[in-house]
C-alpha cells in the first residue's frame, strides 16, 4: 500500500476555499486546476503553512522533504550578490555547514538538472543579471536539486519557452518514475501533463465546489 503523502480534510480558509478534502500518495503525479482567482495557490500555501486555515485539517512531509517554486518567481527582485550556484545550493541549507556537506553525487546531480535547464553557462552569473526566464529555470533546478520526496509547483512553467517546458516536463516525468517523487503542478493547462498525471484536482471558489477526476 502506497503511504499517503497529502491529506487534506474539510479545509476552509476565509471565503476563499470551503470544505476542501482530499489525499495524495507517495508516487502520484497531480494537477490542480481551476480558474484565475479560484483558490489555488491559495490552497498550495495553506499546505505549506504560510498562510493558516480558518477551519480543518492538513498533514503532510517534514518541510525538510519538500520542493517548492513559487508563482510568479521571474517578478522575484533579488538583489543581494548571489551566484546561480549559490542559489541553488540554497536548497541544501536546512543541513549545518551545508556548503561543505553537498556530496560529488549530489553536484554531479545540480550539474545534469543545469545542463537540462541550459543554465550551465550561467553557474558563476549573479542571479540578479538573469532575465525572468532564467530565474525560474534556476529556481526550479533549486526546488529539485536534493532530490524532494513532495514537490509543489505553482504555474512554474510562466516564463519558459516552449523547448525548456518540453525538458521540464520530460524530466519531472523521469523523477516521479525513478524515484517515485510526488508531484503537486497548479496549472491552467493540462495537455502538456496529460501523459503524466496520475490525479487532477479542480478547485472552483465561492461558493466554492470542490471535486476530483482520475485521470485516465
Amino acid at each position: 500500500m502506497k503511504n499517503k503523502v497529502i491529506e487534506v480534510r474539510n479545509l476552509n480558509f476565509e471565503n476563499v476555499l470551503k470544505d476542501i478534502s482530499l489525499n495524495i500518495f507517495e508516487g502520484d503525479f497531480v494537477a490542480i486546476i481551476g480558474p484565475n482567482g479560484g483558490g489555488k495557490s491559495t490552497f498550495i500555501k495553506l499546505l505549506l503553512g504560510i498562510y493558516e486555515s480558518s477551519s480543518g485539517h492538513i498533514k503532510l512531509l517534514n518541510k525538510n522533504q519538500i520542493g517548492y517554486v513559487p508563482q510568479n518567481v521571474t517578478n522575484i527582485d533579488i538583489i543581494f550578490p548571489a551566484t546561480v550556484d549559490e542559489i541553488i545550493k540554497t536548497a541544501f541549507a536546512y543541513r549545518n555547514s551545508f556548503f561543505k556537506k553537498i556530496s560529488i553525487e549530489e553536484n554531479a546531480y545540480i550539474t545534469y538538472l543545469m545542463n537540462q535547464f541550459d543554465i550551465s553557462n550561467l553557474k558563476n552569473k549573479l542571479i540578479a543579471e538573469l532575465s525572468g526566464g532564467q530565474k525560474q529555470r534556476v529556481m526550479i533546478v533549486r526546488a529539485l536539486a536534493n532530490k524532494p520526496k513532495l514537490l509543489i509547483l505553482d504555474e512554474p512553467n510562466i516564463g519558459l519557452d516552449t523547448i525548456s517546458q518540453e525538458k521540464f516536463i520530460s524530466c519531472l516525468k523521469e523523477i516521479n518514475e525513478k524515484n517515485k517523487t510526488t508531484i503537486l503542478f497548479v496549472t491552467h493547462h493540462l495537455e502538456p501533463l496529460k501523459e503524466c498525471l496520475t490525479k487532477t484536482f479542480t478547485i472552483i471558489t465561492p461558493p466554492t465546489k470542490y471535486h476530483k477526476n482520475q485521470a485516465a
